[in-house]
């Protein structure tokens, strides 16, 4: 269901967004490969999907006043598809999911462990050809057509296309968050405090580097020389994947959450503080080099809990923990109002491969996309 508000009172948020009601907690959000679909991976396991089409796409209702040339977008009239939600669990909340070819996802099964998909209409199946043991970790590689699944301290890649395993390395640590790097010629296998950096070529284990903390994000930079985890425990620790050294930046007043690179806007940013923290790239700070700080938007009282990177523009987008959603330009600081704070804070926040979509799915339960006009950043 969706909460319709009187057409004077709508902002900005109402008109270009869709919002679903879940029964429970957002953990996650994904599109898939397309971007025709987005599943959802809710607190008590169960998955819903939704449909990325609009059947009234904000470009549809802007209208333009003909004395002003001012433009304007009506408000919906119609009713929101209802999602598609599993009516069992289906999926670990603890497992990051991911993308499993063109149309669908992989994951990791709520009461077995092992690798299961989904569709982008929500029909859930075992990978037959799968091995049995319990998913660590997930990491889909589209550019060779793959995927990549740890079981412990195994890692296996194996083709998305029939399932048939192309290789596995056993590391000396367990697997419990993957990331692969922009070119696909390295996976990053983190877990036990360490990061073990993998060639997709032939599996081959080129360095394992110390890398401390309760890790929530992996993210690498367009260079690949960079590897960036945002950590629970208040710290950002940055692995030079080059000299196969890291280094810990302690101190956030919150945890680190998230932490994303700009190609557009050659910079990293991440949460954890009263404002986006960021530095210039590749002048990251590292050992007793401060590197070059960028400033991101506007500080505050309220803690920056989530950022996201847009795909191809300058842009971030920031949550706070009273659920207030802002667009910030990166290295400025302009800033746009997206959704005032709802006094929830934001689980997932994932833009679309094209950067038209943004997913922000709640504590509380919501789930909604946000489809912004092509006009609205210029």
């Amino acid at each position: 269901m969706t909460m319709h508000k009187p057409p004077q009172a709508m902002t900005l948020f109402d008109l270009i967004a869709r919002t679903w009601q879940l029964e429970t907690d957002v953990r996650h959000v994904l599109f898939n490969a397309s971007g025709t679909s987005l599943a959802a991976v809710l607190g008590d396991g169960r998955m819903a999907f939704v449909s990325v089409n609009d059947a009234e796409h904000p470009e549809s209702r802007v209208r333009v006043e003909a004395d002003t040339g001012r433009p304007s977008i009506r408000p919906r009239t119609k009713p929101l598809p209802v999602p598609v939600v599993s009516e069992d669990p289906v999926a670990r909340p603890d497992v990051l999911p991911c993308r499993y070819g063109e149309q669908g996802f992989a994951y990791a099964h709520a009461d077995t462990g092992a690798l299961w998909r989904a569709t982008g209409r929500g029909q859930t199946l075992r990978i037959p050809a799968a091995r049995d043991g319990t998913v660590t970790a997930l990491a889909a590689m589209p550019g060779s057509g793959r995927i990549a699944t740890a079981f412990g301290k195994v890692v296996v890649l194996a083709a998305v296309d029939g399932g048939a395993e192309s290789g596995e390395v056993a590391l000396s640590h367990a697997v419990t968050r993957m990331a692969l790097s922009p070119k696909e010629r390295l996976l990053a296998c983190w877990g036990a405090g360490q990061v073990s950096l993998v060639s997709t070529q032939d599996l081959s284990v080129l360095k394992c580097v110390p890398c401390d903390g309760q890790i929530c994000d992996l993210a690498w930079s367009p260079c690949a020389r960079w590897l960036a985890a945002g950590c629970e425990d208040k710290a950002l620790v940055l692995v030079d994947v080059d000299a196969g050294t890291s280094d810990r930046i302690v101190d956030f007043p919150s945890a680190v959450r998230s932490v994303g690179f700009s190609d557009k806007a050659t910079g990293m940013v991440a949460s954890g503080a009263f404002r986006v923290v960021g530095w210039d790239l590749p002048d990251l700070p590292f050992g007793d080099h401060e590197g070059a700080p960028i400033e991101t938007g506007k500080p505050g009282l309220t803690i920056v809990d989530r950022v996201a990177v847009h795909p191809t523009r300058d842009l971030c987008a920031v949550s706070y923990v009273n659920g207030l959603v802002m667009i910030c330009r990166i290295g400025h600081p302009d800033e746009m109002l997206l959704r005032e704070g709802t006094g929830v804070a934001v689980n997932a926040l994932v833009w679309s491969d094209d950067g038209a979509h943004l997913a922000i799915g709640g504590e509380d339960g919501t789930l909604s996309i946000t489809t912004f006009p092509k006009n609205m950043f210029k």
